[in-house]
């Protein structure tokens, strides 16, 4: 390869980075859910028309990673000869490629003279899909089935015309069918922009030499992994993680990994990991694949763009029937907890291998609120009818303290990477009041480098027909943050609805669903904190002055 095709290759990666972050910026201000305008859970990719990705924007991996296994799904049902101008394809299906249900993928081809040149893909959360409850992601759930609108890949968008029975089927069976159906078309105007400038880009260049630019790509990114892969050591890396359940089962749910390294490639297996269990815990085999890419891009080759040549250095198998590999029909819209344990037990195994880019054990509780009712508020009510409202807040925590660095604070780290709902938003979207937001002092593992501090919320409900609900995980010291390199364990996480009054209570079982709330009634949310990394005893005396100062500890 000549030194100019190095620099055009260079050139044209940036480039496709660029679009796909344009495509980021069309689908998060066309929203119409503060899921996704203000916390950021959507994601947006390009591929190649064998299904490789070229590019995404950088908000939440554990959807990016899911969307090259949709897209093999969907070329089986529908072969890419059938694919035409103008066509969006949708699909939701957690056993055919895809993650929970609210995570509703599109995909659209990208044409040049005649030719498909790529794929433009965008993925959102839904604040509801439909299913048992408001908002569809319900812990006790056993099978998918009762997880909502399951989409088979079929054409939304045939050929720029929209598909109006699919359209009128969402609009029978989602809570909130205007919010739905505004926010499946700002993910079309984000594969709508894509679809404009990966065009334009391949009439510059031709489409021959447009794809020798993106097998280079490609190329590129699979020969700089394998040789950072060459730079760790062969061997056998074994860890285990542990994630409550409280729901099928009061046996922690366990994720064991073996990753082995030989040569330039890396295999991970999750054999031991906890059988498949009869709630919505499970994992779909896509998110396991997307967690383990992503915690294995974290240890290798975190300063490169990632493309789909990363994807060609590792392998990864779990046992069918497991937490982590579900035989269908099992529930899976709580994946979110077990998936952020997927990408901790790598990065613990790892940890000994790569003491450099390692970090200890960060939060993964996962916090979420989730309220929902009628907002009967002074001037709400419209025309006399009764306004119904759903809100949802994902919070952050600490991130684990490094060989280098402290842990950040109240960050919500690995596969979710959401944003926290701001206060005023929350306030317009429900009567739901955020009385406090704040760090939480001595919350972080104690270290050389200590933990990232935890996050507090309290929501206050302004409403007497309100229900709602918390779920997190890491409530135990057994499941809290692990330290690294003789770093102490992280805070674990709490929950209290009403702290203190005579109805002060702990936190719920998770079977108990949609807990009734009225006027004044509170409930405080706290996050786990970060461990720490190396011995207490080597921190700088001026570090521990400062962590006094400002309040850390």
């Amino acid at each position: 390869m000549s030194a100019n095709f190095s620099i055009d290759r260079d050139v044209f990666q940036h480039q496709l980075v660029g679009i796909a972050e344009e495509m980021s910026r069309a689908l998060r201000r066309s929203a119409f859910s503060a899921v996704i305008w203000d916390s950021y859970d959507y994601a947006c990719g390009i591929f190649t028309p064998e299904g490789e990705m070229l590019a995404q924007a950088e908000t939440i991996a554990s959807q990016l990673g899911t969307m090259s296994t949709a897209y093999g799904h969907i070329r089986q049902r529908i072969p890419l000869e059938q694919w035409k101008p103008g066509d969006v394809f949708i699909c939701n299906d957690p056993y055919k490629g895809c993650t929970h249900t609210p995570d509703i993928t599109l995909f659209s081809p990208i044409f040049n003279d005649g030719e498909i040149i790529g794929v433009a893909s965008t993925i959102a959360h839904h604040l509801d899909i439909g299913g048992r409850f408001p908002g569809t992601t319900v812990a006790d759930n056993v099978e998918v089935y009762a997880e909502g609108l399951i989409f088979p890949q079929i054409r939304f968008i045939d050929g720029g015309v929209q598909n109006e029975t699919a359209v009128e089927f969402i609009r029978s069976n989602v809570r909130f069918p205007d919010i739905c159906l505004g926010d499946l078309r700002a993910q079309v105007a984000g594969c709508r922009t894509a679809e404009r400038r990966l065009a334009e880009l391949a009439a510059l260049h031709g489409n021959e030499t447009f794809r020798r630019l993106a097998a280079a790509t490609l190329n590129y990114g699979e020969a700089y992994a394998r040789g950072m892969v060459e730079r760790i050591a062969d061997g056998r890396y074994e860890a285990e993680t542990l994630l409550e359940d409280g729901i099928a089962s009061e046996d922690n749910i366990r994720l064991h990994v073996v990753v082995t390294i030989e040569g330039s490639s890396i295999k991970v297996d999750f054999a031991g990991s906890s059988d498949q269990r009869p709630a919505a815990l499970n994992c779909p085999w896509s998110s396991t694949i997307s967690m383990t890419n992503y915690a294995l891009k974290c240890v290798v080759a975190p300063d490169t763009p990632q493309n789909g040549g990363f994807n060609r250095v590792f392998s990864v198998e779990a046992p069918l029937g497991s937490v982590l590999n579900p035989r269908k029909p099992a529930a899976v819209a709580a994946r979110h907890f077990v998936q952020q344990g997927v990408a901790d037990v790598i990065l613990k195994a790892l940890s000994e291998a790569v003491p450099e880019r390692s970090a200890a054990g960060s939060q993964i509780s996962f916090p979420v609120f989730r309220a929902s009712g009628v907002d009967d508020r002074p001037g709400r009510l419209k025309t006399g009818e009764a306004v119904p409202f759903t809100v949802l807040d994902l919070m952050g925590g600490g991130m684990g303290g490094s060989v280098a660095h402290d842990g950040l604070d109240a960050v919500d780290t690995h596969g979710s990477n959401c944003s926290l709902i701001s206060a005023e938003v929350m306030e317009s979207l429900g009567p739901v009041r955020v009385l406090r937001s704040a760090l939480v002092p001595n919350s972080g593992g104690e270290g050389q480098h200590r933990g990232g501090l935890a996050l507090e919320r309290v929501y206050e409900f302004l409403t007497d027909s309100a229900a709602g609900w918390v779920r997190l995980q890491q409530r135990s010291a057994e499941t809290a943050p692990w330290g690294g390199r003789g770093g102490k364990a992280g805070s674990p996480s709490l929950v209290v609805y009403n702290p203190d009054t005579d109805r002060e209570r702990g936190y719920l079982s998770p079977r108990e669903n949609m807990l009734s709330f009225g006027m004044g009634d509170k409930i405080l949310v706290r996050s786990a904190g970060g461990g720490g990394f190396g011995s207490p005893q080597d921190r700088p005396e001026a570090e521990r002055v400062r962590d006094q100062q400002e309040g850390y500890v």
